[in-house]
């Protein structure tokens, strides 16, 4: 009897070890489904330095080009008060990643939940190995960018506001914007403005006159073009000749001298103007110069008399 009882516990004990291994079996291929292999795959561990993880946790993905390559394993603060975290990847992910790739922490959604973005790194950069340590840069948050938002939003209700108070001022016929829009002469003037200058390009480009032969003939500009050039050769053989006109514009005694007989002539026409001296007399004396001009229409008379009847004036005798 004891035997019998002793054989059906062992039985039950049995079924309860098989039922328990089975759930456990279950819960494993739940929890784990898809990843089973991935529990047995070789990682490695890299490290990323950041100001500020803005949240990040541990357990957080790690992503390549949106793939999934491994999670953080931990996060503590480093002795320059930087964040240092630890990724743990599946080794074969190192032979994309460089030594200039850079760690991004990035928002799933609207939840908050954040993960690691890898970048590639440059393709000149040497390849990223285990327990190596790149840069870490954090985007925006949310709230930050509802704060940016609300500032546009703030700016944007400002431009309306302004645009409503120029609508109200141009409806009630103030302003020059008002009287462009309302005023019928002004339009009339600048149609009118454009037909005349319509007309007159019209007849710039039919004329022979200057202006037309410029714009429409190809002789005319040729000629241009060729003054142009026998200009910088005179110019050109100006500068390197020794003549003249060259001394005139480099020398700069033959400009001390011209300048001194300028100033002469200045105080000379000075003396005139204010009268002094015979040829200020002349010039600002008007009884001196009256009588002068008396004394030489005189004296032309006296000339002519002379010329006209020379025996009131000259006798000769032989004898």
């Amino acid at each position: 009897m004891y035997d019998y009882v002793k054989q059906l516990r062992w039985a039950r004990l049995r079924v309860g070890l098989v039922v328990s291994i089975a759930l456990a079996v279950v819960f494993l291929a739940v929890m784990f489904a898809g990843n089973i292999g991935k529990m047995f795959t070789p990682r490695s561990d890299i490290y990323a330095v950041f100001n500020d993880v803005k949240g990040l946790r541990e357990g957080a993905p790690v992503w390549f080009s949106g793939v999934e390559i491994g999670s953080v394993r931990s996060i503590e603060f480093t002795p320059e008060q930087h964040i240092r975290v630890k990724m743990s990847i599946v080794s074969g992910s190192l032979k994309y990643l460089k030594r200039d790739s850079t760690a991004n922490i990035l928002t799933i959604g609207l939840l908050g939940d954040k993960y690691i973005e890898i970048s590639p790194g440059s393709p000149g950069a040497g390849g990223l190995r285990a327990e190596d340590t790149i840069a870490g840069t954090s985007h925006g948050e949310i709230q930050e960018l509802v704060e940016t938002g609300r500032e546009s939003i703030a700016g944007l209700s400002e431009l309306v506001t302004k645009l409503d108070k120029l609508i109200v001022k141009i409806g009630s016929g103030k302003g020059t914007v008002t009287r462009l829009l309302t005023d019928p002469s002004i339009y009339d003037n600048l149609n009118k403005a454009t037909e005349e200058l319509t007309d007159l390009v019209r007849r710039v480009k039919s004329s022979r006159g200057t202006l037309g032969r410029l714009l429409n003939e190809d002789e005319v500009y040729s000629d241009i073009a060729s003054s142009a050039g026998d200009i910088r050769v005179f110019s050109k053989k100006l500068r390197t000749s020794r003549g003249t006109l060259n001394k005139f514009i480099e020398d700069e005694r033959l400009y001390e001298n011209i300048n001194e007989v300028s100033e002469k002539l200045n105080r000379l026409f000075d003396r005139v103007d204010r009268g002094k001296g015979v040829a200020g007399s002349l010039v600002n004396d008007e009884e001196l110069s009256t009588e002068l001009k008396t004394t030489l229409k005189e004296l032309n008379s006296l000339i002519k008399d002379i010329r006209e009847h020379p025996g009131r004036y000259f006798r000769f005798s032989v004898f």
